[in-house]
C-alpha cells in the first residue's frame, strides 16, 4: 500500500510580501450604468476612422495589384521522386482536363495541386472525386489567381 503524503506546506524559508504592487480597481456601485456600457457600442469618431479607412483602402488597392486571393487547392501528390510527380501530372490533366494543375519544385518535394476554389466546401467536394484515383490527396488554404474576363 502506499503510504500519503501530508498536504503541509514546506517551509522554503522565502517570504515576501508583493501585496502593495497588486493594482486596485475603483469599485462600481451603479451597476445599471455598467449594463449600460456593456450594450451599447461605441462609435469611432475623429481621426480613428480615417485612420481605419484608409487602411482597409491600402489593403484593397494592394490586393487588386497582386491579383490574387485567399482560395483552396487540392494537394494530389507530395513526394521526391521527379519521374514520379511528372508522370502524375501528365495523369492528371489527362483525366481532368478542365482543372488547372500545378507541379511545383519546393526542396525537396515535388507537388502537384489542382483546382482553385473560392470555397472550401466546393474544393471538399472535388476532393471526394479526386480521392478515388488519389486517396491521400488534402485541400491545402493556398492564395489563387483572380482570373478577369476579357471585356
Amino acid at each position: 500500500m502506499l503510504a500519503c503524503k501530508s498536504t503541509k506546506p514546506v517551509n522554503t524559508g522565502y517570504d515576501e510580501d508583493l501585496s502593495v504592487f497588486r493594482l486596485e480597481l475603483p469599485k462600481v456601485n451603479d451597476v445599471a450604468s455598467v449594463s449600460k456600457i456593456l450594450k451599447e457600442p461605441v462609435e469611432l469618431q475623429g481621426h480613428i476612422t480615417r485612420e481605419i479607412d484608409s487602411i482597409s483602402h491600402l489593403m484593397v488597392a494592394q490586393n487588386k495589384k497582386l491579383n490574387v486571393r485567399d482560395g483552396f487547392v487540392i494537394q494530389v501528390y507530395s513526394n521526391t521522386n521527379r519521374d514520379e510527380a511528372l508522370d502524375i501530372h501528365n495523369y492528371c490533366q489527362d483525366l481532368f482536363p478542365d482543372l488547372i494543375t500545378n507541379l511545383t519544385y519546393n526542396q525537396p518535394n515535388y507537388r502537384i495541386k489542382m483546382g482553385a476554389f473560392h470555397e472550401k466546401l466546393t474544393a471538399t467536394r472535388f476532393l471526394n472525386e479526386i480521392k478515388k484515383t488519389f486517396p491521400k490527396s488534402i485541400v491545402i488554404a493556398e492564395k489563387i489567381p483572380i482570373i478577369v474576363p476579357d471585356e
